[in-house]
């Protein structure tokens, strides 16, 4: 008999608890759906409901059901209505336990075995250290889609966090516990502050603009010029006649 990505999913999660610990939340299972996909669920025991994915949530993601009304809707309690893509997800989950394993044993070689490790649903923050709870977060996200090397540096920043105590932030006690541990001794803040400055830049310079204005910029050393036919989130879309071109809106300039 075929299971359904949701008993797949059950029994997936269900090792993973008997085998780490507890590591595994159910609402990690967000990691085997997307926005836009179509899935369904069952309200009751009578009655199965369809819908499209809206939005994923930390813990529930919204589903628009067919007829325009909106559920949230628990990871666990989800099935994809195309099959083929639970297992082509399957990899991020697998992704997600070596991780999970890889991080556990760090975390007990550095002697904290009393602490939970958990993941998070955000994306700017790789990782966490909350010291009332005993416990580090790491970004779901960072930890399926980035590099072994990049995540398993994140982890041990967070232990070293754990290990200098809560009034060390990132000075000389935590840098010198993170270089013992083999952690880059760097503060994430300064690349955190650098990705909100070059947002604001790009909002500042977006602002100048509207659909409609004449414009122009470079491209390859010429000067050219044109009328915003549509703005798009980081490029305005630029009709020069012959030629449209996506022109960040940093290099753009009025042309009067």
């Amino acid at each position: 008999m075929m299971l359904t990505d949701r008993q797949c999913v059950e029994w997936l999660f269900s090792v993973e608890r008997i085998c780490q610990e507890n590591i595994l939340q159910s609402h990690d299972a967000q990691i085997f759906f997307e926005v836009g996909d179509s899935v369904w669920f069952d309200r009751n025991v009578h009655e199965r409901l369809f819908g499209t994915i809206e939005k994923l949530n930390s813990k529930t993601c919204t589903v628009s059901l067919i007829g325009g009304k909106k559920w949230a809707v628990p990871y666990m309690r989800l099935d994809h209505v195309d099959e083929s893509l639970f297992d082509a997800r399957a990899p991020r989950a697998r992704r997600l336990l070596d991780v999970a394993v890889r991080a556990r044993q760090m975390m007990d070689e550095h002697g904290l075995r009393a602490w939970s490790l958990y993941f998070s649903h955000g994306r700017r923050l790789l990782g966490k250290c909350v010291y009332r709870d005993q416990a580090i977060f790491i970004s779901r996200h960072h930890a399926v889609n980035h590099q072994p090397e990049q995540v398993n540096d994140t982890i041990l920043h967070e232990i070293a966090h754990a290990l200098a105590g809560s009034k060390a932030g990132h000075g000389p006690e935590w840098k010198a516990i993170a270089l013992r541990i083999g952690a880059v001794p760097e503060s994430r803040a300064y690349e955190k502050d650098k990705a909100e400055r070059k947002r604001k830049k790009l909002l500042e310079a977006k602002s100048r603009f509207t659909t409609g204005d004449m414009v122009s910029f470079p491209v390859k050393g010429k000067q050219f010029v044109g009328r915003i036919i549509r703005m798009n989130p980081k490029r305005a879309k630029v009709d020069c006649g012959n030629r449209i071109y996506l022109a960040p809106y940093t290099l753009l300039e009025n042309h009067v």
